[in-house]
């Protein structure tokens, strides 16, 4: 079967060294994106046609086969596959020539490699300085309807949000919104109400799209929140959010 690893796309933001006196130091710190288990993962790879039957087959196959290479790697040996490399290692001080192996002094330890596989993708994976970090930013947008990322929006479908200082939360002077917005004018096409939300929290929004966006026009999320970084209490005025990532309406 042909290799499909595909290099990826990452952003993130600069931040000052603080580990050397360099005013001019920088280094950059990836935007934050979601988890994924197993399960997700499986599903993902269904959306991509795989001709496995059912998800509990493909993620039985792989447990198999990871479950055997750990077990091979525990007794021994070096385990290579082909996205991920394998092995053990012992560490701890051994007092003399003979003396046992024994808990705590002494630990096995796991040694996870990247393939070469995993080590080309990546080294051809394109990588945007978005600038300074941000307090508040949509780092990821996914359709969980396609679980495409940060590419397209379902109409009345499931979105979410990831990135930094995103929780929603508002006043009765000043209630909070997700807003749907035209991409080209920024005009609020939907909203949707913070008692609305799947999921609020400040790293993570979800949230159901309403009905009646037009296919194939683009839109980008704004969010009003007074929600502050640090503590409970609420900012006088709403911030705005703009997200900058363009979702085509599929």
């Amino acid at each position: 079967m042909a290799k499909k690893v595909k290099p990826g796309k990452l952003r993130g933001n600069t931040t000052p060294n603080l580990l050397t006196e360099n005013p001019n130091d920088y280094t950059l710190q990836l935007a934050g994106g979601m988890k994924y288990s197993l399960t997700d993962i499986v599903q993902l790879v269904l959306l991509d046609g795989a001709t496995t039957k059912t998800a509990q087959d493909l993620e039985e196959s792989f447990r198999m086969v990871m479950e055997k290479g750990i077990e091979m790697s525990l007794m021994g040996n070096n385990v290579s596959l082909e996205y991920i490399q394998l092995r053990a290692s012992v560490s701890g001080v051994f007092d003399s020539s003979t003396e046992s192996f024994t808990r705590p002094k002494h630990e096995v330890n796991p040694v996870l490699v990247a393939g070469e596989t995993y080590l080309e993708a990546a080294h051809n994976t394109l990588v945007e300085n978005m600038g300074p970090t941000q307090l508040n930013v949509i780092a990821q947008v996914v359709n969980r309807n396609t679980y495409h990322v940060n590419t397209d929006i379902t109409s009345g479908g499931v979105l979410e949000l990831t990135g930094k200082g995103l929780k929603v939360l508002g006043s009765e002077m000043y209630p909070a919104h997700v807003y749907i917005c035209d991409a080209e004018t920024g005009t609020i096409v939907k909203n949707i109400s913070e008692a609305d939300l799947l999921a609020n929290t400040p790293t993570h929004l979800m949230f159901q799209v309403p009905a009646g966006l037009e296919v194939g026009k683009r839109y980008i999320v704004k969010i009003s929140t007074q929600a502050t970084g640090t503590s409970g209490k609420l900012l006088k005025e709403p911030r705005l959010i703009v997200g900058d990532i363009r979702l085509t309406c599929v």
